[in-house]
């Protein structure tokens, strides 16, 4: 679904008096943002929510336990990237489009859900997916399981986890990767290389303390314009960014949120950068836009930003902030469209259909400040926006299968796919034992498991492009059953002289056409040999027979196959049954027991061909051979070195005739 981001007034968390009619304008002024939206791509960045039911069963991650810890905070960004990656579990991402700062999102079972919770939809809850859940919570994840179906905004289903880069040439990657190990994310999650090492790979770069010029990050301006991918930045990494330009022209700037880039963190460490902001923001401090996916937080997170070089950011006395560009955290310093931030987020050069670029100030936000509860919040921000990163990077899947299918019936699966890398590789799964013709092509049969129920399968498709990302697809599929409309008690196959007598007998019929008597010679193609009028619908016994009045020499497989009115059949298994011809005949095997080794004496008449079969106990081919037979006296010698201990029967086709003979195989 395509969403928009709507216009939203800024709301502050806490109110002063407004003293001044100036003041009023101002915060006027400040409601009255331009409304700019996400573009082209599938789910807006803002997010806007739609209800949607979670079943009895579900797990909600319970984001807004306080006082957050590295446990409840930030372990269940890990358990997030655990269960996409591992496990192809979609993760709905649940945020009230109304709410304020720090309030409900919903409730359940007397408990009120903050921050931007998560659930995990029972229909994904596996046995090795539940203990996954038990293995976070292990690690200070707090939820519950839903006691009853509840309706909840869901601004994002979350299917796919952004690639990111951390920049090298800051030389300050443990910070960053130090966000990563509290979250309980593998150092996989991200690679580490210079702007020149940036291709349509990356998805996110980030630079969490760093010199950035126009020689070595001039990259970056292809980067979110042409690639529309995303940038995050910290400490004074991003005034020194902003102010990047280049000499010749085109003349290019890497002022991504502002009109003309931000004052400098200290003299003379910004290039030409003529001004210079004081080294600490005013308080207090203002949080804006709570029902944005990155702003969900619980608290404060400025006190994570009161220690490093650059500890706020402002544009420049002649520009200011670009229009689309959202102040999360707001200082005292200057007023909008100039005011001072902490955290600051919106598209590059306020134009919706490049990346999108976001602030946090501060050098180190995992051991920054005082207050370890702000230092959560400050790490929170930034998983959400890599979260964030990830809806609007992924690969897009249009799929679909066949919604409703009865019991072992087939019906269609198929895919495309955009954005990504091409090519693309496929594996479709289905979470009841479903089956698909092949699992790793776009478009295939899915075949629905049998099943003694109506119930509900889950068929995913897990996409993987040349970059590595993994994007996932899944449905709900409705598989029903229905009572069989014929209650066979028995079917049998004997020989009659030269030929077979088919007879079976039914309990009940619903709805009973015809049925039809198949032959296998061996027992895997059958072919029809005659229709038997059913007697439609009654609970009476009803007995049957048919005779096969030419069968073929040999074993021979007969099966019943019922079919109702509707067309709708039924096949039933097959029975053996030793057919022979006139003339056929019983010889010795030697020995018998046998070994792994036996002779069998035939004569025939004139020079011929045999055809010589081995049959198991369940009437199974094992062997089969295509003898050349002289005239007169033959002794055929064969081996069962290759066969288990058991019974068995041999028959020898020659000249019309039908020879057997029954041994015993011991080990």
């Amino acid at each position: 679904m395509r969403n928009r981001i709507q216009p939203q007034n800024r709301t502050r968390l806490r109110f002063r008096l407004l003293a001044t009619t100036t003041f009023v304008l101002l915060l006027i002024a400040s409601a009255l943002m331009l409304v700019f939206q996400f573009g082209d791509s599938e789910e807006s960045r803002a997010g806007v929510a739609a209800n949607e039911t979670m079943t009895t069963g579900s797990f909600i991650i319970n984001m807004g336990v306080t006082p957050q810890t590295t446990g409840n905070g930030l372990k269940p960004y890990g358990m997030i990237y655990d269960l996409i990656r591992n496990y192809s579990v979609p993760v709905k991402w649940i945020i009230d489009p109304a709410k304020t700062k720090d309030a409900n999102d919903f409730s359940h079972n007397a408990v009120n859900y903050k921050g931007g919770p998560f659930i995990i939809q029972k229909e994904f809850i596996t046995p090795a997916v539940a203990a996954r859940i038990a293995y976070w919570q292990t690690q200070g994840v707090v939820g519950a399981y839903t006691v009853s179906a509840i309706s909840v905004p869901v601004a994002h289903t979350l299917t796919a986890l952004p690639t990111v880069m951390i920049d090298s040439l800051s030389g300050n990657q443990s910070i960053l990767a130090a966000y990563y190990a509290n979250a309980g994310i593998p150092a996989s999650a991200y690679t580490v290389g210079s702007p020149a090492q940036l291709t349509g790979c990356i998805d996110v770069w980030t630079n969490p303390h760093g010199d950035p010029t126009w020689n070595t990050h001039n990259y970056l301006y292809d980067f979110v314009t042409t690639q529309k991918s995303w940038i995050w930045a910290q400490c004074h990494s991003v005034s020194m960014m902003e102010y990047c330009k280049s000499s010749v022209a085109p003349i290019r700037q890497l002022n991504f949120l502002s009109s003309g880039g931000l004052q400098c963190y200290n003299n003379g460490k910004c290039g030409t950068n003529p001004e210079v902001h004081a080294g600490n923001s005013t308080s207090p401090y203002t949080y804006y836009y709570p029902t944005d996916p990155v702003m969900q937080f619980m608290g404060n997170m400025h006190g994570a930003s009161s220690s490093g070089s650059e500890k706020w950011y402002v544009p420049h006395s002649t520009g200011q902030w670009n229009t689309a560009t959202r102040r999360g955290v707001v200082t005292s310093n200057g007023a909008s469209p100039r005011e001072g931030v902490l955290l600051v987020y919106g598209p590059a050069y306020g134009d919706s259909n490049n990346g999108w670029v976001m602030y946090e100030a501060g050098h180190d936000l995992s051991t920054g400040g005082s207050s370890a509860t702000d230092r959560v919040a400050a790490q929170r921000a930034y998983f959400n926006f890599i979260l964030l990163a990830g809806t609007a990077k992924k690969i897009n899947i249009n799929a679909t299968v066949t919604a409703t299918l009865p019991s072992g019936a087939s019906g269609t699966a198929s895919a495309t796919v955009s954005s990504g890398t091409p090519p693309y590789s496929y594996q479709w799964t289905s979470q009841l034992g479903g089956t698909f013709a092949n699992s790793s092509a776009a478009t295939t049969a899915y075949t629905a498991p049998t099943v003694g129920g109506n119930t509900t399968d889950v068929v995913t498709l897990r996409v993987t492009d040349a970059c590595g990302r993994v994007s996932l697809y899944t449905q709900f599929i409705n598989i029903t059953f229905s009572p069989l409309p014929v209650s066979l008690v028995s079917f049998e196959a004997k020989r009659n002289g030269q030929q077979v007598l088919t007879s079976w007998v039914t309990a009940s019929e619903v709805n009973n056409d015809f049925f039809t008597i198949e032959r296998s010679t061996d027992g895997s193609v059958f072919q029809a040999l005659n229709r038997v009028a059913g007697r439609g619908t009654t609970s009476e016994t009803s007995t049957y027979r048919w005779t096969d009045p030419q069968p073929p020499a040999g074993i021979c497989y007969y099966r019943l196959r019922q079919t109702d009115y509707d067309g709708r059949s039924e096949t039933f298994p097959s029975v053996m049954v030793e057919a022979t011809r006139s003339g056929s005949r019983d010889i010795a095997i030697y020995p018998n027991p046998v070994r792994d080794r036996f002779m069998l004496p035939i004569t025939v008449e004139s020079d011929c061909q045999a055809t010589l079969r081995i049959y198991n106990a369940t009437g199974a081919c094992v062997q089969q051979r295509l003898l050349n037979l002289q005239r007169g006296s033959n002794t055929v010698n064969g081996t069962t070195a290759d066969l288990p201990a058991g019974n068995y029967v041999l028959m020898l086709e020659s000249e019309g005739l039908l020879t057997k003979s029954r041994f015993s195989l011991i080990r």
